[in-house]
């Protein structure tokens, strides 16, 4: 036998090479035949291997019974409709090991037909696809979860009453929230893509917008609180924050914006200095003018108290005492005056 073997091989040298090589691929790939009936007439070692029968627990079986092409009985009459006709069928299948675990084949079935025309068999080839199922899967549920985190996080910055806005390192406008296009009257999608430079923020100086697109990883951030005018023309007070994101080598990459109305408190912050300087007003008044004919007074009263004042001086001292009150009449009248002018509120 080895002979002839050997005699056949000098006689065809290429079918060793060949049978050598079939047995190679065979031997890698995970096979089984099933005949006509999709009984499993042919297994290879791979294909035991693979789902942790023997050879024997699979021989004579149907597949259908195995839950070896799918699990689904609907699916896999769908699967046979197709190979029996002759066609080949190809996809992705849920498969299970005897031990109950669930793997993903890449399968292909392929009909034989026979010398009547009719398919007499199929030989099925499959390969574990399992991880990059459960890579895919969780590459799914990864992006999901980005796509709501961005979603909760656009719902955060639209519903934000601050402005908000992020430029690239040119000034250009890659986002800008719902107060901010309110500001600036104007729609995202005519926003988005002008320069900070071109299109500032109304009564914002071009020397601060510079320094903006300046900021170095030493100096990232600029801030203040200016006058600014609004879409409706309106003056108001506007707290500007503004922080540079920089990349790995300290380069200005984008530029986020975030800008808060304190208008209210910055008018309180008047008011409250303009009160002070009420206060200080009325207490000059007070110290200065109405306490010095005071003043006078006491000390007249006290020699009069000591009968330190002769007779022939009391029309001084009645002068004294006139003057001193016409003075503090004056005074009184002058400081009724300027309080009712702060509470009508004029300046």
């Amino acid at each position: 036998m080895e002979i002839s073997e050997n005699t056949n091989s000098k006689r065809h040298p290429g079918r060793g090479f060949f049978k050598n090589y079939t047995d190679a691929i065979v031997s890698n790939i995970r096979m089984a035949v099933l005949d006509c009936k999709c009984k499993i007439t042919w297994v290879n070692a791979k294909f035991c291997e693979l789902l942790m029968y023997d050879e024997s627990e699979l021989l004579g079986k149907p597949v259908s019974e195995l839950n070896l092409i799918c699990f689904n009985s609907e699916d896999f009459k769908e699967i046979h409709s197709i190979i029996s006709t002759g066609r080949s069928w190809s996809g992705e299948i849920e498969s299970c090991k005897k031990d109950g675990t669930v793997i993903w084949l890449k399968t292909n079935i392929l009909p034989i037909i026979g010398k009547d025309g009719k398919v007499c068999s199929y030989l099925i080839l499959t390969s574990d696809i399992t991880a990059i199922k459960t890579a895919m899967h969780q590459k799914n549920l990864i992006m999901a979860n980005l796509a709501r985190s961005e979603a909760r996080y656009r719902a955060l910055v639209e519903n934000q009453r601050d402005l908000m806005s992020l430029c690239n390192s040119a000034g250009v406008r890659l986002f800008v929230n719902e107060k901010y296009c309110e500001f600036m009257g104007m729609a995202e999608k005519d926003l988005v893509g002008t320069n900070i430079l071109e299109l500032p923020f109304g009564g914002l100086s071009p020397e601060l917008v510079s320094k903006v697109l300046e900021m170095t990883i030493q100096n990232s951030e600029v801030s203040g609180i200016f006058r600014l005018v609004n879409s409706k023309g309106e003056q108001v007070w506007v707290s500007v924050f503004v922080r540079g994101i920089f990349d790995s080598f300290g380069n200005l990459i984008e530029i986020l914006t975030i800008g808060r109305d304190v208008t209210e408190l910055k008018n309180a912050e008047i008011e409250l200095s303009k009160y002070v300087e009420d206060l200080e007003r009325i207490a000059f008044i007070t110290a200065h003018k109405v306490r010095a004919p005071i003043a006078s007074m006491l000390g007249l009263v006290e020699l009069l108290r000591l009968n330190a004042i002769d007779s022939d001086q009391w029309g001084k001292v009645f002068g004294s005492f006139d003057n001193c009150l016409r003075h503090l009449d004056l005074y009184t009248q002058e400081l009724g005056a300027f309080i009712n002018l702060r509470q009508s509120g004029s300046t």
